[in-house]
């Protein structure tokens, strides 16, 4: 786990093992963004904010992506995931596209399927658990 509090809980995806990659939860039964209140939707903002820009010093990431589909968990949840340099270079060799605009969604399905494992992850990118430990570490600096 990298934070909880009374409303959220933010742990490292169990299903990818790009650096920085984090899922946002709510500690309450809301399936949609609709079924917040007003002062859950402003914490639930501030807390993305905070996790989004804990990841882009954590990891190095030029983008944070943020997503939330809530289709094989129901519970409401948000995906913050890393666009890096090196991630960007390597969909780009793989999929031969280094001159077009970059395709976020696809860039992030593939890259879900390409690093499941951190031994799939190219040499000299920062462990998983070291880029946690920085994103704890500047989430702590801003409570």
């Amino acid at each position: 786990m990298i934070h909880e509090d009374g409303d959220f809980l933010i742990e490292a995806s169990r299903e990818c093992a790009v650096p920085g990659y984090l899922v946002l939860r709510l500690k309450g039964g809301e399936t949609s963004l609709a079924e917040l209140s007003p002062a859950k939707a402003q914490a639930m903002g501030g807390m993305l904010a905070r996790a989004a820009r804990a990841v882009e010093k954590a990891a190095g990431a030029d983008r944070v992506y943020v997503l939330s589909f809530c289709e094989v968990e129901r519970r409401l949840h948000v995906h913050l995931f890393p666009r890096t340099a090196w991630l960007l270079a390597a969909f780009r060799r793989a999929n031969g596209t280094a001159t077009d605009a970059v395709n976020g969604p696809a860039l992030f399905e593939w890259a879900r399927r390409r690093f499941v494992r951190e031994a799939d992850l190219p040499a000299g990118v920062a462990p998983a658990a070291a880029v946690a430990a920085a994103v704890r570490d500047e989430l702590a600096k801003e409570a």
